[in-house]
């Protein structure tokens, strides 16, 4: 299944792109303070309190990140985020979004230089340039806003500069999506942007036929391959945080159709799960006349992880783990 894609999901505003991979001098996507209501400062505080062991915990995991400090000033709820009930994905207990939060936050302190990890934080990455003969198209990589509570980072392809279609994720422990590998990139959201149908389909038309969720995968796997994490899993529709009963087919079409379309499996926790590289049907299952076109897909999504996973190794060393399929 090639390119599922949801445009009847929320909405995120295009803006200006300018193509520099690091390091850039101004925010590439602006971050926006959502605004809090005095409600939610009020549960928030009784969580807080009822919680206090996971609070220090991330506190102090802040604290000693001078970056991570300046997030909280600009926006204090950067580190109390994992007490709201939407973050990452419905049903995780309190411990269980702290152990995310904080799994995900020193891995990224550990893994990368402080360039680095500064230009994903404040602006964005290009990982990997597209050119077209008629169009430009980037897949980038940065905090995830304004909407953080999907996923702590953000995999995106521009065409021309404006965001079409994003791919969100975390870094998490194993346990918490059920998996016997010890951590595991968690996708939350995968969204075309609402309004962009043209762009998508000049872009699949023009990347050999590979639909965009499909080819933010394919660079969240050399993602992966950076980090050394050989296991992905994804929320299935009923527990991606934005989730609405009315609005359940389009939902089940952008997540549960989309993975189950790539052959992984779903766990009774409500996740679908896979090791890095995901597996491929075996070329003799393709009907006849359909082989060539699959080979060179296959191939280009293969340049894709590729690549990718060669952008980290100028910062540091990347894991020898293979994506070949």
């Amino acid at each position: 299944m090639s390119g599922t894609i949801n445009f009847a999901i929320g909405h995120q505003n295009h803006t200006p792109y300018t193509g520099i991979k690091a390091p850039a001098s101004k925010y590439l996507v602006p971050r926006t303070v959502l605004p809090v209501s005095a409600a939610s400062v009020s549960l928030w505080t009784w969580r807080a309190l009822t919680h206090i062991k996971q609070v220090r915990e991330v506190l102090t995991l802040i604290a000693g990140v001078p970056l991570y400090s300046t997030m909280v000033q600009g926006d204090p709820r950067f580190a109390y985020k994992f007490l709201t009930d939407d973050y990452l994905a419905r049903g995780f207990s309190i411990s269980e979004r702290a152990s995310c939060f904080i799994h995900h936050y020193k891995r990224l302190r550990d893994h990368f230089p402080s360039r680095l990890l500064r230009q994903i934080m404040h602006d964005e990455v290009t990982l990997h340039d597209l050119l077209d003969v008629d169009s430009r198209f980037a897949l980038t990589m940065g905090l995830s806003h304004p909407y953080d509570n999907e996923g702590e980072l953000s995999l995106r392809l521009r065409v021309e500069g404006d965001i079409v279609f994003v791919l969100s994720f975390t870094i998490v422990p194993g346990w918490v999506v059920n998996s016997q590998a010890a951590e595991a990139i968690l996708i939350t959201r995968l969204q075309g942007i609402k309004g962009c149908y043209r762009q998508i389909s000049d872009a699949t038309r023009a990347l050999h036929d590979v639909g965009p969720a499909q080819l933010l995968l394919s660079a969240l796997q050399g993602v992966s391959a950076a980090f050394g994490i050989c296991a992905i899993a994804a929320v299935s529709a009923d527990r991606q945080t934005s989730y609405k009963k009315a609005a359940d087919r389009d939902f089940k079409q952008a997540y549960d159709h989309f993975f189950v379309g790539l052959g992984l499996l779903k766990s009774a926790a409500g996740f679908f799960s896979s090791e890095v590289p995901i597996d491929q049907k075996p070329l003799k299952s393709i009907k006849r006349g359909h082989k060539l076109r699959t080979k060179e897909k296959r191939a280009f999504k293969h340049r894709i992880q590729m690549d990718c996973a060669a952008f980290f190794a100028g910062f540091g060393p990347v894991s020898p783990h293979r994506l070949d399929s």
